[in-house]
C-alpha cells in the first residue's frame, strides 16, 4: 500500500479533517490508544497541551495507509501493516489514533502519533521516514502479492497522470476527475507542435487559451476556472515559452469566458448537473442505506457482547464453590476458558463487520463505474472482457451473519519452542517440503524474529545444525533434514526391494475369466469393451511383484481396472484392502470397485492399537497415491513390508501433489516402472479430450485455448464480476437441466469457495423465493440451512458413516436436525441419514467445494473459478471434473499465474535419489 506520511502541528484541523463526512462517505474512528479523551478532537488537544513543555512545534506524525484499488485489506490487516510501522519508526507505545475513511468504492487508514516522549519531554526524531516508508510500502506490496506501481519501483517512473493536492482540489471545485482532466492537458500538450494546434485541441475540450494574470499561459473554461497550464500539463514555464512564444496576443481571462459563451460552448446548467446530480442521489441514497445497516449490525453486536458476556459471567461460581474453586485451581482454568471464548467472540464479530464493510465497498465501486464510466471505456471492456450484460450483474457479497471460520494452522512446533531453539524451524520447513534455500530459512524465521541482530543469530543456528543436510544435483543450493532423507532413501530402498519380489501371482485362467466377465458387463451395459492399454494394465498388477504402480490420467478407468483385478485375486484365494489419503477417495474406490476400503490414517491408527485389519499375504492397494507425502507412504510400505502384503500404487503424479514434504508416487514410478492409462474415457468431445491430454501433459494454455475456442472461458473485469457470471451460469443450469443433474462450483482458495456458496444461496432465494432457514453452529462458522440445500460433509464419522468430502442434498429441517440424501455412489445407490448439528458440527454449504476436495470427483457440468495460484496441478484436476461442460471464470484480479515448471518441480520437490553429502560447519 502507499504510505504518505508527515510531521504537523494544528491538531484541531487535522481531527476535523479525519472526521469529515462531506468529502468521505463513511470516516470511522477505530482505535484511541493512550489518550485520557474519549474523542479525537480532545486527543490531538491533549498531545498538543504536552508538547508545550518541549521545544516541538510539530508534535504529531500523520501517515495514511493506501491500498491499490482493487485490493481487499481486512482491519487486521491494516492493523498488522500500523504496528509494523511504528515498530520500524520508533513509535511503539506512543499514543495513536486510527481512522478509517472510504470513499468512491475505496477504503483507506490514517494513524496519527504523538510525537512527544512524556517519559523524557523530548520529540521523537524521525530521520529518512520518506525513504523509510517507501521501503516499507515496497515490503507490503511483496508481501500482499499487489502488482507494484512502476514508481514505486523507480521513481523516476513514477506515473506523470498523478496529480497533486492543489489539482485535486481544484478538480473538485469544479466536479471534474482530476485523473482525467490531467491525462486530458497531458495529452493535448503531447500532441501539438506549435501553440494554434494546442489552442486547437484544448477547443475541442472546451477551454481556450489565454494569458494569465499572474500565471502565463492558461486555460479557461466556460465558468471561468482557470488552469495553470505549467502545472496541469506538468511542464515548465520556460518550456512553455519556448513552445508558445510571446503571450501579448494571447485573449485576456475575461475576453476567453466571453469568446467560449459567445461560441456556445457552454452547455446548459441543467444538462451539464443532470449526470453528477443523479449520481450524487444514488450515492446519497446508497451511503445513507448502509450507514444505517452498519449502525444495525454494530446494535446487534453489542446486545449480543452484552448476553454473551452475562453467560459468561454466570458460569463462574460464587459461595463456597468460589473457594472450592480457587483452591484447587479451578477457577485460574475456567477464566483462561473465558478468556478464550470472549477473544472468539470477538473474532468473530470483526469478521462480521469487515464482510459487510467489503459488501459496501463493491457495491459502492459497482455505483461508481455505472456513472463515471465514458462510452469508450464501456465498448473496451466487451471488447477485452466479453463482460456482455455484466454490469447490470447482482454483485454477490458473503451474508455478515456466516462468516467463514478457518481452523487454526497446526505446526509441528510453536513459536516459543523457536525462539529458545531457531534450528526448530527446519522441522516447519521440512513438514510441507522436501527441500529448501537458505532464503526460505531466513523467511521463515524472519516471521519469529523481529530484531535484525537475533535473526541473523537464529540464522546461523539453524545453518549450523547437524539435522540440516544439503542436496545435491540442484541448480540452486537447497536442503533438506536429515529425518526427511532418510525416510526417503529407506522408502527408496524399501520399494526396490518390494519390486524385485514375488510371490503374488495369479493364475492365467483367473485373470482371462475377470477380463471376460467385465468385457460382458460393458457390452450389456454401453456397448463397449476394455480397451487394450486397461488390458494392459490388468495384467501388470496382477504379476507376482510385491509392487505394482499404475499411472492413470484423469477419467481414464482406474476404477474399472481395480475392479476386475480384484475379481481375479479373489479368485486366487487373496484378500484385498483399499486404502487413500481421503475418505471421499476411500469411499469412491470402495463403491466403484468393490474394495473394502478406509484412509491411510485409519489403518496407520489401527496398528498403533494393536489391530490388524491386513494379514500376511494380503494385497492392500493405495489410490490417489499422488498425494501421499514421503514420510507417509514410507510408514505405509514399512508396515505392509513387515506383514508380507503386496502394494499396488494408483494415482496421477500429475495431479494435486502431497501437503506433506516429497512427490515418493513419482519417485517410485521413475524407479521401478508402472503401467499407463492415457486414454480419456470422462468426456465425449474429442476436443475435450485432447484437452484433457493436453493438461495431463503439462501444456495448461494449450487446452485452455481449446476451452476458450469453445467459449467456455469467460473473463470479466474482477473477481466479484466472475463469481457473479458464474452464479448466473450456475442458476441457467439449473434451470434447463433441473436440480437433480450433478453440477459443482469449485475453487482454490476457502474464502472463494465460500463467496460461492453464499452468492449461489442469494441466487436461490432471488429466482425460487425464500424458504424458511435455520441458522446452525458448525466448525466453520454459523451457517443458515434450508430445505434444497446442497450440504458438504468435512469430517469422516464411523457413527454416521459419512467421509470427508461426501456430498448430498437437505430435504428436510425440523427440531434442530437435519436429514441429508446423500448424492448416489458409483453403482447409483442413494442413502439418508438424520444427524443434530450440535452433535456433528462438521459440514458446510456445498454448492461449492475447494479443488482439493473435488479430486476424484465426476459431475455433469462444473464451473471453475480461477485464482491466482491455481498452479498446473490445481488446473489439471479443475478442468477435467466434467463429463459434458466445464466452464472457467478468470478476471484480471484472479488470473491464474503458473510459475512452477516441471523442471523447477523437479528441483525443489524431487530431490535425486544420490546421497547427501553432510553439511560442513
Amino acid at each position: 500500500m502507499i504510505l504518505k506520511g508527515n510531521q504537523r502541528a494544528h491538531g484541531r484541523e487535522l481531527a476535523l479533517h479525519l472526521l469529515n463526512v462531506e468529502d468521505n462517505e463513511h470516516a470511522v474512528i477505530h482505535d484511541l490508544r493512550g489518550f485520557l479523551a474519549d474523542d479525537l478532537i480532545g486527543a490531538f488537544k491533549e498531545a498538543e497541551a504536552i508538547s508545550h513543555g518541549t521545544k516541538c512545534r510539530q508534535y504529531l506524525f500523520s501517515l495514511s495507509l493506501s491500498p491499490p484499488k482493487s485490493a481487499k485489506v481486512s482491519i487486521a490487516e491494516f492493523e498488522a501493516a500500523i504496528a509494523g510501522i511504528e515498530r520500524r519508526l520508533g513509535l511503539t507505545g506512543q499514543p495513536r489514533a486510527v481512522v478509517f475513511h472510504e470513499k468512491k468504492g475505496r477504503r483507506h487508514a490514517h494513524c496519527v502519533w504523538s510525537r512527544i516522549d512524556v517519559g523524557q519531554m523530548r520529540a521523537i526524531n524521525l530521520p529518512h521516514f520518506k525513504l523509510r516508508l517507501t521501503d516499507i510500502s515496497r515490503e507490503l506490496y511483496r508481501e500482499h502479492g499487489w502488482d507494484m506501481p512502476v514508481g514505486l519501483l523507480n521513481a523516476e517512473d513514477r506515473d506523470e497522470i498523478t496529480y497533486s493536492h492543489a489539482e485535486a482540489g481544484q478538480a473538485k471545485r469544479v466536479k471534474r476527475d482530476p485523473t482525467a482532466l490531467k491525462a486530458m492537458f497531458k495529452a493535448c500538450w503531447d500532441a501539438s507542435d506549435s501553440r494554434q494546434a494546442f489552442a486547437a485541441a484544448l477547443g475541442e475540450h472546451g477551454f481556450c487559451l489565454a494569458r494569465g494574470d499572474r500565471r502565463g499561459f492558461v486555460a479557461v473554461d466556460a465558468d471561468g476556472e482557470v488552469y495553470s497550464l505549467s502545472r496541469w500539463c506538468g511542464v515548465k514555464a520556460k518550456e512553455l515559452r519556448a513552445q508558445f512564444g510571446p503571450q501579448d496576443d494571447l485573449p485576456t481571462v475575461d475576453e476567453a469566458i466571453a469568446r467560449l459563451k459567445r461560441d456556445g460552448v457552454r452547455i446548459t446548467k441543467e444538462a451539464e448537473d443532470a449526470l453528477p446530480d443523479a449520481f450524487e442521489m444514488r450515492r446519497a441514497e446508497l451511503v445513507e442505506r448502509q450507514r444505517s445497516e452498519r449502525e444495525a449490525l454494530a446494535d446487534s453486536q453489542e446486545q449480543r457482547r452484552i448476553a454473551e458476556t452475562r453467560e459468561r459471567n454466570d458460569r463462574l461460581p460464587t459461595g463456597l464453590r468460589a473457594v472450592w474453586a480457587r483452591l484447587s485451581g479451578q477457577l485460574d482454568r475456567l477464566r483462561d476458558q473465558l478468556a478464550e471464548d470472549a477473544k472468539a467472540c470477538e473474532e468473530r464479530d470483526r469478521t462480521e463487520t469487515q464482510t459487510l464493510i467489503d459488501r459496501h465497498i463493491v457495491e459502492r465501486r459497482a455505483l461508481e463505474q455505472t456513472f463515471d464510466r465514458s462510452s469508450l471505456a464501456i465498448e473496451l471492456e466487451r471488447a477485452f472482457f466479453d463482460i456482455g450484460q455484466s454490469p447490470d450483474l447482482r454483485i454477490y457479497q458473503p451474508d455478515p451473519l456466516q462468516p467463514l471460520v478457518l481452523p487454526p494452522e497446526d505446526t509441528p512446533v510453536t513459536m516459543a519452542q523457536i525462539r529458545s531453539r531457531p534450528e526448530r524451524i527446519l522441522d516447519v520447513l521440512s513438514e510441507k517440503k522436501a527441500s529448501f534455500t537458505r532464503n526460505e530459512i531466513v523467511i521463515a524465521l524472519a516471521d519469529v524474529f523481529d530484531d535484525p541482530m537475533r535473526l541473523r543469530a537464529a540464522v546461523d543456528t539453524a545453518l549450523r545444525s547437524p539435522e540440516l543436510v544439503p542436496v545435491e544435483g540442484t541448480e540452486s543450493q537447497s536442503f533438506t533434514t536429515r529425518n526427511y532423507e532418510t525416510a526417503r532413501s529407506a522408502l527408496q530402498k524399501r520399494c526396490n526391494a518390494l519390486a524385485g519380489s514375488g510371490g503374488f501371482g495369479v493364475n492365467a485362467r483367473h485373470i482371462d475369466r475377470a477380463i471376460a466377465k467385465e468385457n460382458t458387463r460393458l457390452k450389456k451395459r454401453v456397448g463397449a469393451q476394455l480397451s487394450d492399454e486397461q488390458v494392459a494394465a490388468i495384467r501388470h498388477v496382477l504379476k507376482p511383484n510385491q509392487l505394482s504402480a499404475v499411472v492413470g490420467l484423469a477419467g481414464a478407468g482406474k476404477s474399472t481396472l481395480l475392479s476386475v483385478a480384484r475379481e481375479a485375486w479373489e479368485r486366487q484365494g487373496y484378500r484385498v484392502h483399499g486404502a487413500a489419503l481421503a475418505g471421499k477417495a476411500a469411499d469412491s474406490l470402495q463403491t466403484a470397485s468393490g474394495i473394502p476400503s478406509r484412509t491411510l490414517a485409519s489403518l496407520e491408527a489401527s496398528w498403533k492399537s494393536g489391530y490388524e485389519p491386513v494379514g500376511h499375504g494380503d494385497i492392500v492397494v493405495i489410490d490417489e497415491a499422488g498425494m501421499v507425502g514421503t514420510r507417509q507412504l514410507n510408514r505405509i510400505a514399512s508396515a505392509l513390508h513387515e506383514r508380507g502384503c503386496k502394494l499396488v500404487l494408483i494415482g496421477d503424479p500429475d495431479q494435486l501433489q502431497p501437503i506433506e514434504a516429497g512427490t515418493p508416487f513419482k519417485a517410485i514410478v521413475n524407479d521401478v516402472g508402472a503401467a499407463r492409462l492415457t486414454e480419456i474415457r470422462r468426456q465425449s468431445p474429442q476436443w475435450q479430450r485432447e484437452a484433457s491430454q493436453a493438461l495431463a501433459s503439462g501444456s495448461i494454455e494449450t487446452a485452455m485455448q481449446a476451452y476458450a475456442e469453445h467459449g467456455a472461458v469467460r473473463t470479466e473485469r474482477d473477481r466479484d464480476h466472475a463469481i457473479a457470471t458464474l452464479v448466473a451460469d450456475y442458476m441457467a443450469d439449473r434451470s434447463e437441466h433441473g436440480v437433480s443433474a450433478s453440477r459443482l462450483a469449485l475453487a482454490h482458495r476457502r474464502k472463494d469457495v465460500h463467496a460461492l456458496n453464499q452468492a449461489i444461496k442469494s441466487a436461490l432465494r432471488e429466482t425460487e423465493g425464500p424458504k424458511p432457514e435455520t441458522l446452525f453452529d458448525t466448525d466453520h462458522g454459523p451457517r443458515a440451512f434450508a430445505e434444497g440445500d446442497r450440504i458438504l460433509f468435512t469430517r469422516n464419522d464411523a457413527t454416521l458413516n459419512v467421509r470427508n468430502g461426501m456430498l448430498g442434498t437437505l430435504v428436510k429441517v425440523g427440531n434442530r436436525q437435519l436429514t441429508i440424501t446423500l448424492d448416489p455412489d458409483e453403482n447409483g445407490q442413494c442413502r439418508s441419514l438424520t444427524f443434530s448439528p450440535s452433535a456433528f458440527p462438521s459440514i458446510d454449504h456445498g454448492f461449492a467445494v475447494t479443488i482439493h476436495r473435488s479430486q476424484g470427483c465426476t459431475v455433469d457440468r462444473s464451473f471453475v473459478l480461477s485464482s491466482t495460484n491455481m498452479d498446473e496441478h490445481l488446473t489439471y484436476v479443475a478442468m477435467t471434473r466434467h463429463k459434458d461442460v466445464a466452464r472457467f471464470y478468470t478476471a484480471p484480479d484472479i488470473t491464474r499465474k503458473i510459475e512452477q515448471t516441471r523442471s523447477h518441480q523437479i528441483s525443489t520437490q524431487n530431490i535425486p535419489m544420490a546421497s547427501p553429502k553432510r553439511r560442513m560447519s
